[in-house]
Parts: structure tokens; C-alpha cells; sequence
């Protein structure tokens, strides 16, 4: 049987991002990206099982917005 065209790899729904695409387009570390996290500088994940994903235009505006970008 097909896979729904609503997941893409490793189970990330489309139009969301995880962890190692928010480190990508940040350039941060694993690390980093939870620091920032925990400290209130990146808005918080959503969950989608085990996984944590965000909005991919949300995180684009947030990037966008962002103090340390500029």
C-alpha cells in the first residue's frame, strides 16, 4: 500500500519542519536549538508523536524577524 502524500520522510507531515531542518536553515547545532528553545529564543516545537516539528512559514517569518539574523 501507498504512503499518504500528507507525510514525507521520516514522518513529517508537509508544510512542517523538524529538528534537523530548523538546525539547517539556522546553523546551529542540536544543542542550540534546544538552548534556544528552553531559554524562550525560538517558539516551541510542536508535537507529532515522538517527533517535534514546526510550521515552515512560521519558522520563515520567525527568521525573518529575528534579532540575531540581522
Amino acid at each position: 500500500m501507498n504512503e499518504p502524500k500528507t507525510k514525507r520522510r521520516y514522518g513529517i507531515p508537509v508544510g512542517y519542519v523538524g529538528t534537523a531542518d530548523v538546525q539547517a536553515l539556522l546553523n546551529k547545532s542540536q544543542a542550540t536549538i534546544w538552548r534556544m528553545i528552553h531559554d524562550g529564543r525560538l517558539p516551541k516545537p510542536l508535537r507529532d508523536g515522538r517527533i517535534r516539528i514546526w510550521d515552515r512559514k512560521e519558522m520563515l517569518r520567525w527568521i525573518d524577524n529575528a534579532k540575531f539574523c540581522k
